[in-house]
């Protein structure tokens, strides 16, 4: 429809003031700030950029610990949001000025106190559980598992390899003056001691080494095995105990504890969005200057707001180099498909925005390409429900009813097309409930030789007679381009350059048509848009012979415009490759025929193959459509290059702000 017309906002503000005002810009949702600090009116007034980097941190860490806090509530919930559930509606000043956002704090530091001491308790029970694991193979020993020896006796308490052999290293050993006692054994060690003279320690400490002993590691350790284990499993219990009073704490926490941090998510998610806005700004060592853009039609609304504050502004309009930013004004079918001209460019600050024409294309080709009634249908139901029962964000639900509206088309052009599932009701009467080829039904006016539901013609039929009817459409796309372009040119005064430009080569366009219907006609037409091209597309040339070699040259672009023509086969290509697999996957799915077997195969068949086909096909018909739309469409009159009007907006994750 049309671009939005913008307007410079300049507010000059106390600092003390600074954080309430750009909250309220936030809310109203139709500011976009600019970056003042890089204005050279800046550097003139020698100001300088409002310092917030440590504010921005603390505020990054405190989201954080709230995420992280929800996340540790969550589970706790009985109560789930499930996939039906919408924001939370509140009015943010309130739940703080009535002391929930204090109490949430609360909750928050008692979550992260909670976690911490519970991941205190989660090494602790490890660590015991592997003294116990560590002690359990010297329960046989009676000593302290620390014992090393006396003043005249040295003590070996430790393990050895599963594969010793026992009879041989104890004969050894008692050769060199020690005594070995086996405490256990496994498949994987023996477990034993050893005492021998401190006279002998080191000669026996040779021999174990050389057997592959490990000395055990309990140092300082005054008890038994049996005593070690015993208080490790006292140490086990309380710290179990103790979980479990803190895993039902946060299970008291958690049914209005998630609600509260949620919204306590929120507000510091907009401080720290109001941070990072404030960071734009360029001030005194007591004002701060607030440069923006508003749209037209808000100013009043901004106004208001800003009446609230003891601040000085204004409004002024773009000048010199300013580069607005662009806000599309559509109808709500064509607001749908702005996200996929945002996916090229949005257009140049007040030049054409072609939405409500590219959007009626769109829908065209996308149901001509993916014509069946079954897809299309899966399409409204799934695209249409979606935004109603799901939590979608608003660029999302745009994209899904766009998708729906294709599905729509899709419908159309599957009824006329005779596409349902492709030819599943075909398959199914033929295979599964026996009719013979001969009484099943054939509807289309351009009748082919097997049966169709198809009104007009079946595309797998009659591929050539689909190949004209997307070329015919691709005429009238470019034929549309063309005038949008006439149009925009006489608007910016320029008659003469709309007329020998474009006016010309539909002159040229309507002769070739006319050979065909009536030949004498026709080339008399076709002679005078070439004549009109030749003597007017070189018309800003000085010299003659320049004039008329441009001239000539303007027949040139009868190859471009051909080659623009043939890219709609492309209509041809995607319209065949889901009409014949869904024809496929229809021949798989009845080919058990009438059993209960073959029911069963058909259920599996039809759900996962007309599933797939959907998915492969509703991207592909997206791509091409888009492709139509940026290179042939727009190259005929767009202008683009424009960025796109991104308002600041305080968060709203988890809440809707509602106003007093």
């Amino acid at each position: 429809m049309s671009v939005s017309k913008m307007k410079r906002l300049a507010v000059y503000a106390h600092k003390a003031e600074l954080d309430a005002i750009v909250k309220k810009l936030m809310r109203l949702r139709c500011v976009e700030i600019s970056t003042y600090a890089d204005d050279p009116e800046a550097e003139e007034l020698e100001l300088q950029r409002i310092s917030c980097d440590a504010r921005r941190l603390e505020l990054e860490t405190r989201l954080s610990d709230v995420n992280d806090a929800i996340a540790v509530l969550e589970p706790y919930v009985k109560k789930k949001k499930g996939l039906f559930a919408g924001k939370t509606q509140l009015n943010v000043d309130a739940f703080i000025e009535k002391g929930y956002a204090d109490k949430a704090r609360k909750i928050l530091a008692r979550t992260e106190e909670i976690s911490a001491r519970r991941d205190q308790i989660k090494n602790e029970i490890s660590k015991a559980s592997a003294e116990i694991s560590a002690a359990r193979p010297y329960l046989a020993f009676d000593l302290p598992l620390g014992f090393s020896g006396t003043d005249t006796t040295e003590c070996f308490l430790g393990v050895l390899p599963a594969s010793t052999d026992l009879e041989a290293t104890g004969k050894e050993l008692f050769g060199a003056g020690a005594v070995a006692n086996v405490l256990a054994k496994d498949k994987n060690a023996i477990y034993a001691s050893y005492f021998c003279h401190k006279a002998d320690s080191a000669a026996v400490a040779s021999l174990l080494s050389s057997y592959g002993f490990l000395r055990a590691t309990f140092a300082g350790v005054e008890l038994t095995a049996k005593e070690y284990c015993r208080e490790a499993q006292r140490r086990l219990k309380a710290l179990s105990a103790e979980d479990e009073a803190l895993h039902e704490e946060l299970r008291s926490l958690a049914p209005d504890g998630v609600g509260l941090l949620e919204v306590l998510y929120d507000i510091e998610a907009t401080e720290l969005e109001a941070t990072n806005q404030k960071m734009k700004f360029a001030a005194t060592d007591s004002v701060a200057i607030i440069k923006a853009w508003i749209p037209v039609g808000r100013e009043e609304a901004v106004k208001g707001a800003l009446d609230k504050f003891e601040c000085a502004y204004e409004t002024s309009e773009p000048e010199g180099e300013d580069i607005p930013p662009v806000l599309l004004k559509n109808n709500g079918f064509a607001t749908n498909f702005e996200w996929v001209l945002g996916m090229y460019s949005y257009p140049l600050y007040g030049k054409f925005d072609p939405t409500l024409i590219m959007s009626i294309f769109y829908f065209l080709i996308f149901g001509i390409m993916f014509a069946d009634v079954g897809y299309g249908l899966v399409m409204v139901l799934a695209c249409f429900l979606a935004p109603k029962i799901l939590k979608l964000s608003k660029g999302l639900e745009r994209s899904m009813k766009m998708f729906g509206y294709c599905g729509i088309s899709s419908i159309f052009f599957g009824v006329l097309f005779g596409s349902y599932f492709g030819d599943l009701p075909i398959a199914f009467m033929q295979n599964m409930l026996g009719i013979p080829a001969d009484q099943l039904p054939n509807l289309a006016i351009l009748r082919g030789e097997a049966a169709t539901l198809a009104l007009i013609f079946d595309p797998l039929q009659n591929p050539m007679g689909f190949l004209i009817f997307g070329l015919a459409v691709g005429a009238i796309h470019l034929f549309a381009g063309m005038a949008v372009n006439f149009v925009l040119l006489c608007k910016d005064g320029k008659v003469l350059d709309a007329i020998f430009d474009i006016g010309a080569y539909w002159l040229l366009f309507l002769g070739i048509g006319l050979l065909v219907l009536v030949p004498s006609v026709g080339m008399w037409v076709a002679i005078a848009g070439v004549a009109l091209i030749v003597l007017t597309h070189g018309r800003k040339e000085k010299n003659i012979i320049m004039k008329l070699l441009k001239g000539l040259l303007g027949l040139y672009d009868l190859i471009n415009y051909a080659s623009d023509l043939l890219s709609y086969s492309r209509i041809l290509a995607l319209g065949l490759a889901a009409g014949i697999i869904a024809q496929v996957v229809n021949i798989l799915g009845t080919m058990g025929g009438p059993s209960v077997f073959g029911i069963i195969i058909f259920i599996l068949v039809f759900i996962i193959g007309h599933l797939l086909n959907l998915a492969i096909n509703v991207l592909g018909t997206f791509v091409h459509t888009s492709r139509l739309q940026y290179i042939e469409f727009f190259g005929k009159f767009y202008e683009d290059g424009g960025v796109q009007f991104e308002p600041v907006t305080a968060s709203e994750k988890f809440t809707e702000h509602q106003d007093s």
